[in-house]
């Protein structure tokens, strides 16, 4: 299982509602989760295969903004 963290600017719960539908239409995500209370809002997704530029694309089309974060490293998570 794989991991990918994104910076995202789903604020609230509201928010959260609307990107739902968009994720979950991506069948290939075992798991996903927006930390609400992080400066980032940090959205981390697990999957055998994480394809970022299609989980950016549906948080784009819910109308917010996904940048998939490095580590402190230099390093994708």
């Amino acid at each position: 299982m794989k991991k990918a963290v994104y910076k995202t600017n789903i604020n609230c719960g509201s928010c959260l509602s609307t990107v739902t539908p968009f994720l979950n239409e991506l069948k290939e995500l075992s798991e996903w989760s927006v930390d609400l209370s992080s400066k980032d809002r940090l959205l981390t997704v697990k999957a055998e295969n994480i394809d970022s530029d299609r989980v950016v694309q549906a948080v784009e089309q819910a109308g917010f903004k996904a940048e998939k974060k490095q580590s402190v490293f230099g390093k994708l998570f």
